[in-house]
């Protein structure tokens, strides 16, 4: 089975100023911090030859002794562009290309890899090269759009600037490469500057300042919160006290100087959690109360949306949010990498329901709660304030869910994992247990309410996307 790996942006741009980037191999560093180098023996054509490095130092050394010139298999001028790399007894295929569709461009890359050595270069040379797809492509814009005097060209779209608060996190990464390639204005509220294709502004997360004034001073604004530490750590006192005041702290500042502010936010999306529920098998929308005296990470969540009452919003939405599906999602490596040495069985008893979304849902349901179209080729989808499950509605029980982990990796069995060896597993793996235990039924009672129509509603066809 040949590995693969394959991933699509659309763009608020002409395939042709996207092309002038790509088909300048010189510049593969500058969108894809996993290459150093990258240069053609002469003029971009088929039959053509050349040398990339990857940036990691030693497997970079070791690519420029060893490894042979690459191969341009196929070019189409405007259009695509196919890299061929050998490798012992195989080779990779590099394949970009570029459709005009819905008034922009779709850029697609596949990175492929045969030969008796495949899964092995896969790892090692071809998931550097696909990882953060989003980043990638939020750099390529930023190269392709030309260089001007005064506005930057995300004002060519009217409307409001968005901050991402927490934007340099997983999730904050997806959405701002979403909106920047769609050609919306984007920031993000930072602890420090790094670098990035985006627009940022520090602050400290906790107390107004500069930042605070930045905001105010916007004709327009947006505001998305997504604060907060990662939630797979133990479950300690301690590790719940960094939890709480990683999102909480940071949420009550935001609402504080949203109160100081001249004018309202326009559109607000804070993030939450549907860890809210509690463990319960029960399906839960966004009618059920959440159990109010329930520890651990629902206490958590319930101080999370109680820091955001009295935000100076015209409207907003508090988006609690399943798992996240997406190939690059921290669960993913959790979970796949016992499966590929056979312990990819169910865990605990099995019957616990896991719920989860799709990234490309989730991205949609953001962007309906910021009044943009949900996709280029989609228009906008009004949502009422107040809560909105960000969940698939079909959940799934966990054996369910660890057959789907077990066919991605192809391993067909797997040693299911009872609930103390994992309790047991947890502080070596410096992981929360109640995470895969603990069952929450979520469902989206507003979304599918408001007409949402979700483009993978079966958790067969989210893992379908996430093999391809």
């Amino acid at each position: 089975m040949t590995w693969h790996r394959t991933a699509s942006q659309w763009f608020q741009l002409p395939a042709g100023v996207l092309w002038d980037v790509v088909s300048d191999l010189r510049r593969w560093p500058d969108w894809n911090p996993a290459v150093a180098e990258a240069d053609l023996d002469g003029p971009l054509a088929e039959g053509a030859t050349g040398h990339y490095a990857p940036s990691r130092r030693m497997l970079g050394a070791l690519h420029r002794r060893t490894a042979p010139a690459f191969t341009v298999t196929h070019v189409e001028p405007g259009r695509s562009l196919v890299l061929r790399q050998p490798q012992p007894g195989g080779g990779q295929d590099i394949v970009w290309s570029l459709e005009e569709r819905d008034g922009g461009t779709v850029f697609t890359q596949r990175v492929s890899l045969d030969g008796p050595l495949e899964q092995q270069f896969g790892l090692t040379a071809g998931e550097p090269l696909v990882r953060g797809f989003a980043a990638q492509c939020a750099r390529l814009y930023r190269l392709a759009v030309p260089a001007r005097p005064g506005p930057s060209h995300d004002a060519a779209r009217p409307g409001p600037l968005t901050v991402v608060a927490g934007g340099n996190g997983y999730l904050g990464t997806l959405l701002a490469s979403d909106l920047v390639c769609s050609g919306y204005d984007v920031a993000l509220l930072t602890h420090s500057f790094r670098p990035s294709p985006f627009r940022q502004i520090v602050w400290d997360g906790k107390s107004a300042g500069d930042w605070s004034t930045q905001l105010g001073a916007e004709e327009r604004l947006n505001l998305v919160n997504l604060v907060g530490l990662s939630l797979d750590r133990p479950g300690t006192p301690e590790n719940l006290e960094k939890l709480r005041a990683s999102r909480v702290e940071p949420t009550r500042a935001l609402v504080e100087a949203s109160r100081t502010w001249n004018r309202a936010v326009e559109r607000w999306v804070q993030q939450s959690a549907v860890g809210i529920y509690g463990d319960s098998p029960e399906p839960m929308d966004e009618s059920s109360p959440p159990p109010s005296n329930v520890p651990g990470l629902a206490a958590v969540v319930r101080e999370w949306e109680d820091a955001f009452d009295g935000a100076a919003a015209s409207n907003s939405i508090v988006l609690r949010t399943a798992v996240i599906i997406e190939r690059d999602a921290a669960i993913l490596s959790r979970l796949t990498t016992p499966a590929r040495l056979g312990a990819g069985g169910h865990l605990g008893t099995g019957s616990q329901w896991f719920s989860w979304i799709h990234i490309t849902d989730w991205l949609r349901a953001v962007r309906a709660g910021l009044g943009l179209p949900l996709s280029a080729a989609e228009g906008t989808l009004e949502l009422p304030n107040g809560v909105v499950n960000a969940t698939s509605p079909h959940p799934v029980q966990n054996r369910e869910l660890m057959a789907h982990i077990r066919e991605l990796v192809g391993i067909p069995v797997g040693i299911p994992a009872p609930a103390p060896l994992l309790r047991a597993a947890a502080g070596v793996l410096r992981t929360n247990p109640a995470l895969a235990l603990e069952s929450i039924r979520a469902l989206p009672g507003v979304l599918k309410s408001a007409g949402f129509e979700f483009r993978y509603p079966q958790l067969t066809a989210a893992f379908r996307e996430l093999a391809a």
